[in-house]
């Protein structure tokens, strides 16, 4: 850069510069000015006011007779003329600080030089790269400082939820529109925006380069504009754009200060094609004497513009000449006369009238032998020091420098641009947001303040470009008509929700053209259905995971993603997801396999083994004693050995089983006395066992559902857990369940969770409730859920950062949510499946047919009663029928009519098989004769014993 301005300066030297002083020799103030706008005509008179204001001030103050006089030139915008200019001051005119400069290339060219000639340049171009003030340590900018300004431009986008905005930047070197970037994109990140793009607008715009960079703008879908440049380029901007159809409904433009600033400076054409615009600019906070101050300096202004320029002033009115505020002069008028105080200030206070000195000669490249010489002023460093120090209330406001920079406004105003002019909607601060009062909010403390809102709807409505009132959208489709891209996987983990078929030798046009089907599908079409435009768009399969297209693609390629894609914190940092389409939530899902042995016998649970064991032996005792006491009175309880054993085993269990009819065949009244005891402790007995068995049997259907639970896996020696393949459960898995991460295994789709399940292969798997319902949909009678919900998002589509289509595809998924939309799609999924019921009641954790009491609960005790069964009849035939068998041997009477006496027990009888029979106490023996030609009769002796 140095090179190059030295180059322009050995071209500019020996021309002659003229120029107009306001004074004589002494310490000068060069001024560099535009005399071809109005508001440049409005800086050169408020600096000629400042100068004599300060020189009448030193006089009334008694202050020692410094010479301070203004030199002012014109530049017009141009750098070469500034840098001429420059010269022309610095070395004719002995100019000990520089002053004016609106652009950078200006400000660049001119900055050069100061730093040469050591002497402060005061420039009022509103954007700095950060690096100027190490290259060029003479540079001021009497400037604010963008961050705040940024974050009310943010603060605006953030107030109408526009995530993508378009920035136009003036194309400045060393700096320029550019250097706002910073700011604005962590102002806009903060509000859940960001840049959509960058457009650079020439300094010196032609009609070509306009339609280039709006036409670029056009080709996009973004529609809100941030347009960062001076006055002097959005003049011709917005002339432009008005031609190009992009002032019309649907857009939206925000200036900033540069702009906003100079609103009232603009010809009434120059306004007409800013209709709609919004525009930040600063707001100076004054009080009463400083505002008198200022009043009485604009009316003085006033005044002497109307003598010295008539024509500009009714052109510059737009509105009327009754229109005070629109006349003049405005903020940089005044910010320039207390520029001038500021500096002659510094110069009084350093006595900076003494002569310049030329510097040794500076060759103006290293091949080349020119040289020039640049008066280098001999305090330079002292007044640069000391305008820095310099701090007072002007007209413009607070005045003064902190850490070498401008002081920023605590308050920005916000205007809309209408007819005849504008109007104001309201203030934004830092510290309190929007506010309708430039005093802030009352409930803070500020005085006479009003409300404050952090969104700037509340301060009425807007008008926007092409005067509608409904809020812009703040995107549109592409220009050239091309359909918003929805890409889906070719390979989804599980195919009821996403689904992709191609179909193959068809020999249409349409072979080999996938079809797309499934819920997530399905819900995407009916949210389409609800937006309020015809939203046009096409389906596109990928073939590869969900991490890779938005990690490393970051779905650039794509407008939208439809599918069964998990909503992540993590992924965040790479993509946006919409509002969440199916219920949130994971849960555990197990096999269900019942524990036949455990189940079978758990009607022996409710009482301990020593609990049975001392039923047993009391019940025994029992039977034993009631038995000694019976056999006197009740010629029933005699017999033999196998007969008084069976008694006291009856007596023992009667009372638990039938006492009633037990104790009406007691005889002896101490034997019931006893049983009446006994039928007490009985009674006792039987409501415990019922009441234990009844909580044994609730609990262990509420056993089945608690057995298996995240810490028993994890304590489990080697269990394993699954999770879907490509999913974020995994890591949930392993960093807040703490899983490790060998036990964890990746299962792809829904068959391979059942498999898995059921093979025992893994324990449990963890799914999103969504895909869990369809799984048990399908295998209801092996898989169950257990354990508790655990609090992860649902599934969602998935965006592009900054996506324009987010918010509004976001509303129309939450109306279809309330409607019922998404609830009976989801049945129509579920229901395809048999098991649709039985699924359904162990999601809401009912017991349905699952929990029935069938044969396989009381196997054991079938069991108990066919083992008596059998060993009482195997008892039977190996004892009773062969003592049978034995004595009919020794009845038998041959045809001889030989007769035998029986056995002569009492309890043994005669059956007559022709059907005669004697009761039980017949005689010991009988006797069949047979006659002649009768067949012989067997007589059978049957012991009861």
């Amino acid at each position: 850069m140095a090179g190059y301005v030295t180059i322009i300066l050995l071209l500019l030297l020996p021309a002659a510069v003229s120029g107009a002083a306001s004074g004589g020799g002494g310490g000068c103030i060069g001024a560099m000015v535009d005399d071809t706008s109005r508001a440049g005509k409005e800086e050169k008179l408020a600096m000629e006011m400042a100068m004599e204001d300060f020189t009448v001030s030193g006089v009334d103050v008694g202050s020692p007779a410094v010479a301070v006089v203004l030199c002012t030139m014109a530049s017009n915008g141009d750098p070469v003329r500034a840098a001429s200019a420059a010269l022309s001051l610095i070395n004719e005119r002995g100019a000990r600080a520089l002053v004016g400069l609106h652009s950078w290339q200006e400000a660049a060219f001119v900055a050069e030089i100061g730093r040469q000639a050591m002497v402060p340049v005061l420039s009022f171009a509103a954007a700095a790269a950060p690096s100027t003030s190490r290259r060029w340590p003479f540079l001021v900018r009497v400037a604010r400082g963008q961050h705040a300004q940024m974050r009310a431009v943010a603060a605006v986008v953030g107030s109408w939820q526009w995530r993508r905005v378009a920035v136009l930047y003036e194309d400045a070197d060393y700096g320029g529109g550019a250097g706002v970037f910073p700011h604005l994109a962590d102002a806009l990140r903060a509000v859940g925006s960001e840049v959509d793009r960058r457009v650079p607008v020439p300094a010196s715009p032609s009609g070509d380069a306009l339609r280039r960079s709006l036409g670029d703008l056009m080709g996009g879908q973004c529609r809100v504009f941030v347009v960062h440049t001076s006055a002097k380029v959005a003049v011709p901007l917005f002339a432009e754009a008005s031609r190009m159809g992009m002032m019309a409904t649907g857009y939206v433009w925000i200036v900033t200060d540069a702009i906003a600033g100079a609103i009232d400076s603009l010809d009434a054409a120059a306004v007409s094609t800013m209709q709609g615009v919004i525009g930040v600019r600063n707001h100076i906070s004054m009080d009463t004497n400083s505002k008198n101050t200022r009043d009485r300096l604009i009316a003085r202004l006033r005044k002497r513009f109307r003598s010295q320029y008539p024509g500009d002033d009714d052109d510059g009115g737009g509105g009327g000449g009754d229109n005070d505020k629109t006349r003049g002069p405005h903020y940089p008028a005044l910010l320039a006369y207390d520029t001038i105080v500021a500096v002659a200030s510094a110069m009084r206070k350093t006595n900076a009238t003494a002569p310049t000195r030329a510097t040794d000669p500076n060759p103006s490249s290293p091949d080349s032998g020119e040289t020039i010489k640049i008066a280098v002023s001999s305090n330079g460093t002292e007044l640069l020091r000391e305008v820095k120090s310099v701090r007072f209330r002007g007209v413009s406001g607070e005045f003064g420098f902190v850490d070498g920079e401008f002081s920023p406004p605590v308050r920005f105003q916000l205007i809309n641009v209408a007819a005849p002019r504008y109007h104001e909607l309201g203030f934004w601060s830092p510290e309190h947001g929007f506010s309708k009062s430039a005093g802030g909010c009352s409930h803070r403390g500020g005085d006479g303040g009003g409300e404050c809102e952090p969104s700037m709807r509340f301060l009425g409505p807007v008008i926007w470009p092409g005067k509608p009132w409904d809020v812009p959208r703040g995107w549109a489709p592409p220009a050239n008509g091309s359909p918003f891209t929805v890409a889906v996987p070719e390979k989804a983990a599980f195919p009821d929700f996403v689904k992709v078929t191609r179909h193959h030798g068809r020999g249409g046009e349409d072979d080999d053209e996938p079809s797309f089907e499934g819920f997530s599908i399905d819900v995407f079409k009916a949210a389409v259905e609800h937006l309020p435009y015809n939203f046009h768009y096409k389906f596109v399969s990928f073939n590869g995971t969900y991490d890779s297209l938005m990690q490393h693609d970051y779905m650039k390629s794509y407008d939208i993603l439809v599918g069964d894609t998990s909503v992540s914190s993590g992924m965040y940092k790479f993509v946006e997801f919409s509002q969440p389409y199916t219920e949130s939530g994971l849960v555990m899902v197990v096999p269900f396999s019942a524990d036949t042995w455990d189940h079978s016998w758990i009607f022996l649970r409710p009482f301990s083994p020593a609990m049975w064991l001392l039923i047993a032996a009391v019940g025994l005792y029992n039977g034993v004693a009631i038995w000694l006491m019976e056999r006197r009175h009740n010629g029933d309880y005699r017999g033999g050995i196998w007969k008084q054993v069976t008694i006291v085993l009856w007596l023992s269990l009667a009372a638990l089983l039938s006492p009633r009819e037990e104790e009406r065949q007691l005889r002896s009244s101490l034997s019931k006395a006893s049983m009446a005891v006994w039928l007490l402790v009985a009674v006792v007995l039987a409501t415990n066992y019922t009441a234990s068995l009844s909580s044994l049997m609730t609990a262990q259907r509420l056993g089945r559902e608690a057995a298996v639970t995240a810490e028993s896996l994890k304590s489990a020696t080697g269990a394993l857990v699954g999770c879907t393949e490509g999913s974020v459960v995994g890591r949930y898995l392993e960093e807040v369940l703490m899983f490790p991460g060998h036990r964890v295994r990746r299962l792809a789709g829904d068959e391979e969770h059942h498999r898995a399940l059921v093979s025992g292969e893994v324990k449990a798997a963890f799914l999103r409730v969504s895909h869990a319902k369809l799984l048990l949909a399908k295998y209801c009678n092996e898989l169950m859920t257990t354990g508790p919900v655990y609090h992860v998002a649902g599934l969602g589509f998935v965006f592009p950062k900054g996506s324009p289509l987010l918010a509004e595809i976001s509303q129309a998924i939450l109306e279809v949510f309330e409607n019922g939309t998404i609830q009976r799609l989801e049945t129509a999924m579920l229901s395809a499946y048999n098991c649709t019921a039985a699924a359904a009641a162990a999601m809401d954790g009912g017991a349905g047919d699952l929990y029935r009491l069938g044969p396989e609960n009381y196997w054991g005790l079938f069991l108990m009663t066919l083992f008596a069964s059998t060993a009482s009849l195997a008892a039977y035939g190996v004892f009773f029928h062969h003592d049978t068998s034995c004595g009919g041997g020794s009845s038998a009477v041959t045809g001889g009519g030989h007769r035998k006496q029986g056995d002569g027990r009492k309890d043994s009888a005669t059956v007559d098989p022709g059907g005669s029979s004697h009761g039980d106490e017949a005689p010991s023996s009988a006797s069949v004769t047979a006659g002649h030609g009768r067949k012989d009769t067997e007589m059978v002796v049957i012991s009861m014993e």
